[in-house]
């Protein structure tokens, strides 16, 4: 990977591969997105990539569980919150979140970042409905719901958000970069502005 895109895109000189790098959310926007966790001590991220919403959370609230089920991207987490001196706000777990969850202590509040990719296909092609996501995002939500309403779930910016309209109360915000559409953020509970 090209360091000079790493550096803009991410803020610093991070390690990531050709998935990570595409998964990854622009420090700007991660950081805007984490400062709605800040009232927060403990959050869950799952799937973490390489770990940049982590990153971005961990300098918001006093600790950060990150799950993700690929040991290469766990390595490159680790990696970069160590570039980022946020290494010790960070408790990493291997596995299926839907897994290792009942394993995890308690979080006040999640990100929720389930792989959009259509299986065999690269990143850029999104599976549109919940049930298709990786883990399934409708049952994610249901689990993590068991432990904290406090939720952000990001999801593609095709994905049609009248499909969420059985799900809790809830805010949904377009996260656009240079003009264009990039995802959407849903919020649950207090990190919501709306309820």
């Amino acid at each position: 990977m090209d360091q000079d895109s790493i550096l803009q895109k991410f803020g610093a000189d991070y390690v990531v591969d050709e998935d990570t790098y595409k998964m990854g959310v622009h420090h700007i926007l991660a950081d805007k997105i984490a400062k709605r966790f800040s009232s927060h001590k403990f959050c869950l991220d799952t799937c973490l990539g390489a770990g940049f919403m982590t990153i971005a959370i961990a300098k918001c609230v006093d600790k950060v569980i990150g799950v993700d089920i690929d040991p290469l991207h766990l390595d490159q987490a680790k990696q970069n919150a160590k570039t980022a001196s946020v290494e010790d706000k960070v408790e990493f777990f291997e596995g299926d979140v839907l897994e290792v969850i009942d394993k995890i202590g308690e979080f006040d509040s999640a990100f929720l970042d389930p792989d959009w990719a259509k299986v065999g296909e690269g990143k850029e092609n999104h599976v549109l409905e919940l049930s298709q996501m990786m883990p399934r995002a409708d049952f994610l939500l249901d689990k993590v719901f068991e432990k904290t309403k406090n939720v952000c779930l990001r999801l593609p910016k095709e994905f049609d958000l009248n499909k969420l309209e059985n799900l809790p109360p809830h805010e949904s915000e377009s996260i656009y970069q240079d003009g264009k559409l990039k995802f959407y953020c849903i919020y649950f509970g207090d990190l919501s502005a709306e309820y």
